[in-house]
């Protein structure tokens, strides 16, 4: 593998009568003899420390060489050592890896929340305030969560950020474009075209990153308005695209973006399933953090109190252990999956008011999930009702990308399950409210954040570079938000599990 940047130590030759050409040159030329096989560059801010570097040290120096597709540049001549970053923006969090670049090794990985949230925790109100005139205001926010974290993760290695050379980017394609500050105005209107879909290499400089000035960074591609560089990535890290059997790739964060394809094509669409794993669809809602409540049981046999109800031991499992807070996503797929499975909760979403836990305020229903002294959790039939909206997106455009090629679910070999749906999610509880096709459980691949991945392969190897442009090229993108016979089906799978259960296995 050919990492993004690499060291090359060069021996020059002096300068003599019989030898006096420029500094700049001379460095070519013991680059080219060190075994660099392309075209390389040495920019005007090396070239400036260039002929003191060379006498001060005898002509004796190490390259750090960037490379930039079938060009390469100088991009340090002092550094000691040269570390890269891999990172994933996404619309809650942004997470980042450090590597070690003269072994390709993984240092660390860390996460910082997305500042942007102070503006809005959706994509669409970013959207919205950006088109108002908050754009750079938007571009300054994500720039400082970024360089924040390069710090952090600097800081916790003694690293001078000037030793950072390389970087390499995901996102989707919002995130993408307020990270190169470009407008967003139409990508939410139809017809939903961004500024660009290909941006590949940029400068730190151009961007704003606090790495070192001379340093490459590149910027995965979108695949269109709703599909950007983080499923390009986890398509690559994945290896979905080079699949024998159609696959899936399901990446489920603020939003639900979907892959379906092999080795000789790719369908791609994207969701509004996301709100079922952020903290936005119900009171109660939160964030994976500590104090969330993630996993959920409901314990049989039901217990006859004198009020001739059912009484049910319900079981909560709280990240961090402590006294719950809220509920996460994964906590609200396995609670409505368990009242379901109990008969709290019927087809259609409606709480038994027979049942112990319901509780019946104004007209409305609302089951108490815990209760302790003062504080008290209850999820309401209203927040069941968005939940259910939103799984009902999600498995609606699997069948709909699915049944686009002529294939049904059981022509699937394997399901790759990546953002928090692929982290958290019990997928038995999952499948049985409808979430999920109904397939069998070794086809599903838990794949972590993807995207993340996918940034750190490519720093290992360039040579990747050719892999992500055969990917954008295979791939056929279909707009959901207009799409007719998501529209047509949508309303099926607003049931639990489906209308028509038996489609969940077809």
């Amino acid at each position: 593998m050919d990492p993004l940047v690499t060291r090359l130590p060069l021996d020059l030759e002096k300068p003599s009568p019989e030898d006096k050409r420029a500094d700049k040159e001379r460095v070519l030329a013991a680059l080219k003899k060190a075994g660099l096989s392309v075209p390389a560059d040495i920019g005007p801010e090396i070239l400036r420390t260039l002929p003191g570097l060379l006498r001060d040290n005898d002509f004796s120096l190490t390259a750090t060489v960037g490379y930039v597709r079938d060009r390469a540049k100088v991009v340090d001549l002092q550094g000691a050592s040269s570390y890269g970053i891999a990172v994933d923006i996404g619309t809650t969090n942004i997470a980042a890896s450090l590597f070690d670049m003269a072994n390709t090794q993984k240092l660390d990985v860390m996460e910082y929340e997305n500042p942007q949230i102070e503006i809005g925790p959706d994509v669409l109100t970013r959207v919205h305030s950006s088109m108002q005139g908050e754009g750079a205001r938007l571009h300054r926010l994500l720039i400082n969560g970024i360089n924040a974290l390069i710090h952090k993760l600097c800081n916790a290695h003694a690293i001078d950020c000037s030793d950072i050379h390389a970087a390499a980017i995901a996102g989707n394609t919002i995130m993408t474009h307020f990270l190169l500050a470009l407008p967003v105005d139409n990508i939410s209107v139809a017809p939903y075209t961004p500024v660009a879909n290909r941006m590949d290499f940029a400068g730190p400089g151009e961007i704003g990153l606090d790495m070192n000035r001379s340093g490459v960074v590149y910027i995965f591609p979108n695949a269109g308005s709703y599909v950007g560089g983080d499923i390009i990535s986890g398509i690559l890290s994945s290896g979905l695209y080079l699949e024998e059997e159609p696959s899936f790739l399901i990446d489920v964060g603020t939003n639900a973006e979907i892959v379906l394809g092999c080795r000789e094509w790719m369908i791609v669409g994207a969701g509004a399933a996301g709100p079922a794993l952020e903290g936005g669809i119900s009171e109660i809602g939160m964030r994976a953090i500590q104090g969330a409540i993630y996993s959920v049981e409901v314990n049989n046999p039901p217990v006859i109190t004198s009020m001739g109800k059912g009484g049910f031991n319900v079981t909560c499992k709280v990240i961090g252990n402590g006294e719950p807070v809220g509920i996460c996503g994964s906590g609200m797929i396995e609670l409505v999956a368990e009242l379901y499975r109990s008969d709290i909760l019927n087809q259609q979403g409606r709480l038994n008011r027979h049942s112990h836990g319901v509780e019946e305020k104004d007209g409305a229903r609302a089951f108490v999930l815990y209760e302790s002294g003062r504080k008290k959790l209850a999820v309401r039939e209203s927040d069941i009702d968005n939940f259910l909206r939103s799984k009902a997106a999600m498995f609606t455009s699997l069948f709909v990308i699915v049944k686009a090629v002529g294939l049904g679910f059981k022509d699937i070999q394997h399901i790759y399950v990546s953002g928090a749906f692929g982290t958290g999610i019990n997928t038995d509880k999952a499948i049985r409210i409808g979430m999920m096709p109904d397939l069998e459980r070794s086809k599903f691949i838990p794949a972590g954040n993807s995207s993340l991945k996918g940034a750190e392969m490519l720093l290992a190897d360039r040579g990747l570079l050719q892999r992500i442009d055969r990917i954008c090229d295979m791939i056929t993108y279909r707009e959901m938000n207009t799409d007719g016979v998501f529209m047509k089906e949508f309303p099926g799978a607003l049931f639990i599990p489906h209308t028509n259960p038996e489609i969940l296995g077809s």
